[in-house]
């Protein structure tokens, strides 16, 4: 409901007219696109996504956008699926770290920000508002000299994926047929 009113961050293809994809594309994108992951298969969804000199892809008044990647032919599949499994990797990690600098920090305000974190970061939405908190007090804390500096600059060096994002494979013409 109401996604038609949110800003597309897929615009201006040069895919052909009436091409069947695009829309599809455009509506991801006003729903997932600031924390949007694309591996996208070779043809033309490919051709249409990245060609050189134009990106039809943009980004928010924030400046985050949809990733992008390639893959060739029929292993797309497998490529996003590997993508997906190095990001949750990641982000057991930082859970991992996230609770360990709550536990050194054994303070109250330290441990609601991440409980609030642990709690929403695998919803889009909520992981997005306790980031920003959880960004704010590891970065106040990275250089503090207590016992909890290192876990402090672990987390902030892993920012790029407090935030849930979310997966899509785009497969192509030729992929469809396999």
């Amino acid at each position: 409901k109401n996604s038609q009113a949110l800003k597309p961050l897929f615009e201006f293809s040069g895919a052909c007219a009436g091409c069947g994809e695009t829309p599809y594309v455009k509506l991801v994108s006003q729903l997932f696109g600031d924390r949007m992951i694309v591996a996208n298969a070779t043809g033309c969804s490919s051709i249409y996504g990245g060609s050189a000199p134009t990106c039809p892809y943009t980004v928010n008044d924030q400046g985050h956008g949809p990733a992008w990647a390639n893959s060739l032919f029929e292993d797309n599949a497998e490529f996003g699926f590997g993508m997906n499994l190095a990001y949750k990797q990641r982000r057991a990690r930082l859970a991992d770290n996230v609770r360990a600098f709550a536990e050194k920090a054994n303070d109250p305000q330290v441990t609601a920000v991440t409980e609030e974190w642990l709690e929403g970061m695998d919803d889009g939405k909520k992981s997005k508002a306790a980031s920003i908190k959880l960004l704010e007090m590891v970065n106040g804390c990275k250089d503090c000299g207590c016992d909890c500096d290192e876990l402090a600059k672990a987390i902030a060096d892993d920012a790029d994926i407090m935030v849930k994002k979310s997966f899509w494979i785009f497969g192509g013409d030729g992929w469809a047929y396999d």
